[in-house]
């Protein structure tokens, strides 16, 4: 009797700290009518992005811009935190792979990884060094502050026109054709 006690009272108890603790953005899911939305960028809007790309990227921005942005604070991938770190460290290499292999494939486009500057990433986004830091939160105040779970995406065509991915965790967004931008861009 007295071990079920400890049990509901361990359980709650760590409900409580799993509620306290987790990230204050909201999950997206596939099947949420908001997770995806379209829009067109204001003139400078677009210029500053495309200003703050060149610079940090120190190189020449191809036709559409792909942004994947992650949060500080986060917690979609804890559950991958609590394997062992040989176990996680594959995972970066294979992202960046995809990356250039979407690059190669697709050459009018850049993609860009950038977080949010703080220290509590899981292990998946910190130890990726081609994540580049939001310092100065340039990217999380012109088009990010909304905060998801599983972090954002954005997809920028040359004529300003966007798609915005919520909880984007895997990237989904570089894999989009051209006719499946298309469609959403139409749908508005």
């Amino acid at each position: 009797m007295l071990r079920n006690k400890n049990t509901i009272l361990t359980s709650i108890i760590v409900l409580i700290i799993a509620i306290g603790c987790s990230s204050t953005g909201r999950l997206y899911r596939s099947n949420d009518k908001n997770k995806i939305y379209a829009g067109k960028l204001s003139d400078s809007t677009f210029k500053g992005l495309r200003q703050y790309l060149t610079a940090s990227a120190n190189s020449h921005l191809n036709d559409t811009i792909i942004i994947k942005y992650d949060y500080n604070n986060e917690s979609c991938w804890d559950l991958l935190d609590q394997k062992d770190d040989d176990y996680i460290r594959p995972f970066i290499p294979a992202h960046q792979e995809r990356v250039r292999k979407v690059l190669a494939a697709r050459q009018n486009i850049s993609i860009f990884d950038f977080r949010e500057p703080g220290q509590n990433f899981n292990k998946i986004k910190k130890w990726d060094n081609s994540i580049k830091i939001d310092s100065t939160k340039f990217l999380f105040k012109l088009l990010f502050k909304e905060r998801c779970v599983c972090g954002s995406s954005i997809i920028v065509m040359p004529d300003k026109s966007f798609v915005f991915v919520r909880s984007d965790s895997h990237s989904e967004a570089m894999y989009y054709s051209k006719e499946q931008i298309n469609e959403l861009l139409t749908k508005k």
